[in-house]
């Protein structure tokens, strides 16, 4: 999905309109693909207080209450003007739809009576809206912030009220979202760092405009726009041509940094995969991923860079390293030899934060997977915002590609518009994910695929697997649960699940 700057966003939907859309049906496209995206997330139906404001999203939000309604829901809805002889798009909304409603400064008895987890939907203020809101609107989202329990789900059309739909700034009132949910493309603030608190999880609607697109400024990737640069098995396809991965990961201290890293490349869809890691860490992998082909290393000794690229159409170098002089030499030894790409992880992020020289010399795409912290000191400064902290590095490292990992993870590289995650969400949040995603990266460029094509789907990939292993747990998800749903998460990226 595409992401557009709110102004952008409004002259394309009216653009559209002008060339034959209706109102109504947009609007019911909208609401059907809100309530799909929603379901996971909703908990057993019990009551719901929906917030309409004067524009189209207090529109939408009255039509999606009136569904919540269809499932069972008790439904309150509160207004935050008098509706004179306001009509709806939609003819399903009559007249009593909007007597029956409550006016602010009333509030609703039955949603502050209800103990059971309970459902806000905001649709108060619209793209136009320049915050700070006026005092009525404020008045309403100071109240439902107090309101907000722990249990309760809140969530928001388009924008939380009260955020700035460019900069991301809160104003003093706003929507606490647990939950957004983007109609028909995502507005540019939604995805500045500084807004993630009140947006919550991101989750795209896709509207079907009359006319094409405009020119995006970033794309939203989502899984159904996946299947164009899956890597594919020609009939004739063997284990070699099929891609060969070499990895050097995990040490002592973490040492199921060399197992995730090397199911994350054992998944991918590599032919070949080849571990080299300290003693006894290969000996140890071995009755549980026959697969994997194991060199192993006496301690402190790095693999010979001959041999390390012998074969190998990808390597992946970090996770579940300490950063070492033995680490830097090794870099500033291989990356001159070698055009195949190279994924940083870890520790050896660490030794190009403390030695950013080593990238100088590479004559190959170098893809770095840095966390907040990590990238922070890649850039030796804080970061406020990984977007603009990207165009930095970029500019610095132009032959670099970067994910910046976190909320809607973002893949930057020169040439290419930012491209932000739409899967996964905080039960990532857990060690081990980063040496699994590094592994399926790894994996994804040993086939051929081109460096930022891989590094958008590995993380698409990776954030469906953890979406679909939270079905059946929770709260987070560990690594090793991924892997269980790895090859059910391809299938959906390739149009064939069931």
């Amino acid at each position: 999905m595409i992401v557009l700057t709110p102004a952008v966003a409004r002259t394309w939907e009216e653009k559209s309109l002008q060339a034959g859309d209706r109102m109504k049906d947009l609007m019911r496209q909208a609401v059907d693909g809100a309530l799909r995206e929603l379901r996971p997330f909703l908990p057993q139906p019990s009551t719901a207080l929906i917030l309409i404001g004067s524009g189209h999203n207090g529109d939408d939000a009255l039509l999606l209450g009136l569904e919540l309604k269809e499932l069972g829901w008790n439904v309150d809805f509160l207004l935050s003007h008098s509706p004179g002889r306001r009509t709806h798009p939609d003819p399903r909304v009559k007249a009593k739809h909007w007597k029956k409603a409550i006016l602010w400064p009333s509030k609703p008895a039955r949603f502050l009576k209800t103990r059971t987890p309970r459902l806000v939907i905001d649709g108060l203020l619209g793209l136009g809206a320049t915050p700070p809101p006026r005092p009525t609107e404020a008045g309403i989202l100071n109240w439902i912030t107090r309101e907000k329990r722990r249990s309760d789900l809140y969530v928001a059309l388009d924008l939380p009220s009260g955020l700035h739909p460019v900069t991301g700034q809160a104003s003093e009132s706003v929507f606490p979202a647990d939950l957004t949910l983007a109609l028909g493309s995502v507005k540019s603030g939604c995805l500045k760092d500084s807004a993630l608190p009140w947006v919550g999880q991101l989750r795209a609607v896709p509207i079907d405009f009359a006319i094409p697109p405009p020119k995006p400024m970033a794309d939203f990737f989502l899984p159904c726009e996946a299947h164009s640069i899956l890597p594919t098995r020609p009939a004739n396809a063997h284990k070699r041509s099929s891609g060969v991965v070499h990895l050097w990961a995990g040490s002592s201290q973490f040492p199921g940094a060399a197992a995730l890293t090397s199911i994350g490349s054992l998944r991918s869809g590599a032919g070949y995969v080849r571990l080299f890691a300290d003693r006894p860490i290969p000996e140890s992998l071995s009755p549980s991923m026959p697969e994997l082909l194991l060199h192993p290393l006496e301690p402190s000794q790095h693999p010979p860079p001959e041999l390390f690229l012998d074969g190998a159409t990808a390597l992946v170098i970090g996770p579940g390293l300490p950063p070492s002089a033995d680490l830097k030499k090794f870099l500033t030894q291989l990356l001159p030899q070698t055009t195949i790409p190279i994924v940083l992880d870890a520790g050896a992020l660490e030794v190009v934060a403390h030695h950013p020289q080593v990238l100088t010399s590479a004559t190959g795409p170098i893809l770095l997977t840095p966390h907040a912290g990590e990238f922070s000191r890649l850039l030796g400064a804080p970061v406020s915002d990984r977007a603009e902290s990207a165009l930095l590095w970029l500019k610095k490292f132009p032959s670099t590609f970067l994910i910046a990992k976190g909320p809607h993870s973002l893949i930057a590289g020169t040439d290419h518009p930012f491209s932000f995650n739409s899967t996964g969400g905080p039960a990532q949040a857990t060690a081990g994910m980063g040496d699994l995603l590094a592994g399926l990266l790894g994996g994804l460029l040993a086939q051929g695929t081109p460096p930022f094509d891989a590094a958008r789907l590995a993380v698409l990939w990776h954030g469906l697997a953890s979406d679909l292993a939270l079905l059946s747990g929770g709260p987070t998800n560990l690594g090793s649960d991924l892997s269980l749903t790895l090859s059910t998460a391809w299938r959906i990226l390739a149009g064939r699940a069931e």
